[in-house]
C-alpha cells in the first residue's frame, strides 16, 4: 500500500522541459538528500555519472535523509504522462512524511506547478503540508497481516538500510502505546541506523551435490546484524525459494587462519544469551566477538 503525489512537468515554447537530472533533482531540496536505492562504496558505483542521468532513466529512487529516516520515499518521473511523482509507503514513520512533503514543495515550487494526490486533492507548495498523513499510518499499522493472529508469524516491512519485522506482539505493544505513530516511527528509524554491520546474505552451490547453500559471514571486533532464523531475502538476484536452500551456514573469519564454517543452527544454539539482543521479530543484534571468542564457539 502507499500513497502517490503528482506534479506535471511544465512546458516552455510548447514543448516540455527536459527531464530533471538526478543532480538537479537533490539540488531542489531544502533537506540533505540521501539516495538508498544504490551503493555508493561499491567500486563499480560512478557517482559522476549517476547524478547527469535524468531521473527517468531509472524506475524510481528511493530517497531520504540519513540517520531520520525509515522507509524513505520514491521518486520517479513517467515519460508518458510527463509527470514527477512522488509515493510514499504505508505505513511509513512519522519524518519519513514530513521529509516527503517537504520535498514535495521543493519540486512543486522549483516547477511552478500544483501537486495532485492520488485522492484527487490539490496542493501547492504553500499547502502540501496539511495533507494529513496521520491516518494512513494508522491504518497500515493496524492492517498488519497475521493469518489466525499467529503470535509467531513475522512480517517485514523494508527501510532505508534493512528490512524491518513485526509479529503480532511487537504490533499490539505499538498500538497499545500512547502515541502509536511515534512508537511505530521510533522502531522503524532505531533499527534503520544502528550502528552495526548487517551481514549480507550470500547463496552458493555445493560443488559435489549441486545443492544451493545459503550463509552468513561474522567478523571478528564488529557489531553484526543477522537473522535469528535465515530466509531468503528480498531483492536477491536469484528466483529462488527457501525450499531451494538445502542449509544455512555460517563462516568466521580471521586475519591469520582459514575461515571455520559451522551451520547456522549449531551457531545460534550456542550463542551466549548475554552477546544478543533482538532488534525486531527476526533479526538479532551481535556484540562484537573477539577472534577467541569466535574459535571458542566453532569447537566441535
Amino acid at each position: 500500500m502507499s500513497i502517490s503525489f503528482h506534479i506535471k512537468n511544465p512546458k516552455k515554447l510548447f514543448r516540455h522541459m527536459p527531464v530533471l537530472t538526478v543532480q538537479e533533482c537533490f539540488q531542489l531540496s531544502s533537506q540533505p538528500l540521501a539516495q538508498f536505492s544504490f551503493d555508493e562504496h561499491d567500486e563499480d558505483f560512478d557517482l559522476q555519472q549517476f547524478q547527469a542521468l535524468p531521473l527517468s532513466d531509472f524506475e524510481c529512487l528511493l530517497l531520504g535523509v540519513n540517520e531520520k529516516s525509515g522507509r524513505g520515499f520514491e521518486l520517479s518521473f513517467d515519460e508518458d504522462t510527463q509527470e514527477y511523482a512522488v509515493r510514499e509507503f504505508t505505513p511509513s514513520t512519522l519524518e519519513d512524511w514530513q521529509i516527503a512533503l517537504q520535498y514535495l514543495a521543493d519540486l512543486a515550487r522549483a516547477l511552478k506547478q500544483p501537486i495532485t494526490c492520488e485522492t484527487g486533492e490539490t496542493f501547492t507548495a504553500d499547502t502540501i503540508q496539511t495533507f494529513d498523513f496521520k491516518p494512513d499510518i494508522q491504518a497500515g499499522i493496524s492492517m498488519v497481516p497475521f493469518e489466525d493472529e499467529d503470535e509467531i508469524q513475522n512480517y517485514k516491512f523494508y527501510g532505508v538500510t534493512r528490512p524491518v519485522a513485526l509479529n503480532k506482539e511487537i504490533r499490539d505493544k505499538i498500538l497499545a502505546d500512547n502515541d502509536p505513530l511515534a512508537a511505530f516511527s521510533r522502531l522503524m528509524r532505531e533499527t534503520q541506523w544502528l550502528d552495526a554491520y548487517s551481514a549480507h546474505q550470500m547463496i552458493g552451490k555445493n560443488s559435489d551435490t549441486g545443492e544451493l547453500v545459503g550463509f552468513y559471514v561474522l567478523n571478528p571486533e564488529l557489531p553484526t546484524i543477522l537473522p535469528y532464523q535465515p530466509e531468503i531475502e528480498y531483492g536477491t538476484d536469484l528466483d529462488i525459494s527457501n525450499n531451494d536452500i538445502s542449509s544455512w551456514r555460517l563462516i568466521f573469519t580471521n586475519d591469520d587462519d582459514s575461515p571455520t564454517e559451522l551451520p547456522y543452527e549449531t551457531f545460534i544454539a550456542r550463542l551466549p544469551k548475554e552477546k544478543y539482543r533482538f532488534i525486531d521479530a527476526a533479526y538479532i543484534l551481535l556484540e562484537a566477538f573477539t577472534k577467541d571468542e569466535l574459535a571458542q564457539l566453532a569447537i566441535e
